[in-house]
């Protein structure tokens, strides 16, 4: 009998040891989880800084984009430039969105995004051209998220 009631007592400590453990596992990947995320905005904050500091520090695309939005005629160099900008802020965008469609990004990031294709995309006729020639590149997703702005537009 005693047996017995010791098998039921070491059963019923090893159950409630797995059971710790579990809820143990819980925290630790609610936690990991939360990290990640900071990590994902502290990558993205330096991301935005980095652009802004390459932007600002070049000795290229502030002039370039003042001619663009004043709508001059630039060189065959300069829409080089401009291509590669766009290009660049494309796949960011895209990224973005596919992060936010996976839940590690907030909420703000469709409008963030939005207001960016409306700046740097919509508003600029160089720019509809270049996304007409080179929309293939981006997900499916965004190339319709772009292309209701710009029917809106």
């Amino acid at each position: 009998m005693q047996s017995e009631q010791l098998n039921s007592w070491l059963s019923l400590a090893a159950n409630l040891a797995v059971l710790a453990g579990i809820i143990f596992l819980a925290i630790e990947i609610s936690q990991n989880t939360d990290m990640m995320r900071t990590q994902i905005n502290q990558s993205r904050a330096e991301l935005a800084m980095n652009e802004a500091q390459s932007m600002y520090n070049s000795d290229y695309i502030p002039a370039l984009m003042t001619k663009i939005r004043q709508g001059e005629d630039i060189s065959a160099e300069d829409r080089e430039r401009h291509r590669s900008l766009l290009r660049a802020l494309n796949r960011n965008w895209d990224n973005q969105l596919r992060q936010h469609r996976e839940g590690f990004l907030d909420d703000n990031i469709p409008r963030s995004v939005r207001n960016g294709v409306i700046i740097e995309i919509a508003t600029i006729e160089l720019a509809r051209q270049e996304w007409e020639r080179t929309k293939q590149m981006y997900s499916d997703e965004y190339i319709a998220f772009v292309d209701d702005i710009l029917a809106e537009q």
